[in-house]
């Protein structure tokens, strides 16, 4: 037999029945606890043309059987009993299909938003990696001693490679504080300045906002020149939070303390969105205006200018 007659055979062995599928959260929560697997919570409605389409091109696919297979899997209807939906609530009320990998206990590990079979499969297959080879561990050695900054990292990590921005920052924010009553106020910087470089990449500037308050405490003179990118993380922090004055507070007068730093067109631009947003045209254009001026070659300067447009329009 051939190569690709063993494939397409093999895709027809492995159909969603194969997937032994559960109906109630706290029975499958029992299961997964007795057997030490991770739950997959699906929330999935028959009526819905995307739940007809997932059930019909995700489900039987070979990659996503086989990650599924691992754990103990449950569908839950968010309109059907009482308990299905406060149980959708909690989980963010995202429209079905919707999928959620937890640990034994129900906490979330990560979501999976992705419907696609070759999206869905691989945050499923590495979750339990994640979870049993770094946050379980860290977990049991922290509930031993919980001045472990090490292991708080190793969790935040985990965490980060798991989407699971609340987690993580959550993590690393303890073992921050753990660095710092340690004394070890270098090494606490030294962690704040990666994760706020990989939470940036990320656009998890509320995450990291925890971090980021705590630099100017640690290095008042800004010896690590970090204190501009810590400014500015918090300041998109509000403005995604539409804490418009907040920003703009926080933002003017990071623009004049760090006015030599390389990211100041950067600074003022959120400061120009936070004016603009809080309908101070006025005040939104002369900022806008001095990135145009002060940083010609700098690719903020195009945008600065579109919204000098927009504005006076």
């Amino acid at each position: 037999m051939g190569r690709i007659a063993v494939i397409g055979l093999l895709s027809l062995l492995l159909t969603p029945q194969d997937i032994k599928w559960r109906a109630n959260w706290t029975e499958a929560l029992k299961e997964a606890k007795a057997s030490k697997k991770l739950v997959i919570l699906v929330f999935f409605n028959k009526g819905l043309k995307d739940c007809v389409k997932f059930e019909a091109e995700t489900l039987p696919n070979a990659a996503v059987v086989s990650a599924l297979q691992q754990h103990v899997c449950v569908k839950i209807d968010p309109e059907g009993t009482d308990e299905e939906n406060a149980l959708w609530q909690k989980f963010g009320q995202a429209r079905p299909p919707m999928t959620y990998v937890c640990d034994p206990d129900g906490k979330l590990l990560t979501p999976v938003s992705a419907l696609k079979a070759e999206y869905f499969a691989a945050p499923i297959a590495s979750a339990g990696s994640a979870f049993f080879n770094k946050i379980q561990p860290a977990r049991e050695a922290l509930a031993k001693d919980p001045n472990q900054a090490d292991k708080l990292v190793m969790m935040g990590e985990a965490y980060e490679k798991l989407n699971n921005p609340d987690e993580s920052a959550a993590a690393y924010n303890k073992a921050v504080d753990v660095l710092i009553k340690k004394g070890d106020k270098a090494g606490a910087l030294k962690l704040i300045e990666g994760q706020m470089k990989s939470y940036y990449e990320a656009k998890w500037y509320v995450q990291a906002r925890a971090s980021c308050q705590k630099v100017s405490d640690l290095d008042p003179a800004d010896a690590t020149k970090l204190g501009a990118q810590a400014a500015w993380i918090i300041g998109m922090a509000d403005c995604k939070e539409a804490k418009w004055q907040n920003a703009i507070t926080g933002m003017k007068a990071a623009c004049a303390r760090y006015k030599d730093a390389p990211n100041m067109d950067q600074m003022l631009f959120t400061l120009g969105s936070a004016y603009m947003y809080a309908r101070d045209k006025e005040n939104a254009i002369a900022t806008f205006e001095e990135i145009v001026k002060k940083y010609p070659n700098s690719e903020t300067k195009n945008i600065a200018q579109i919204q000098i447009d927009k504005l006076r329009k």
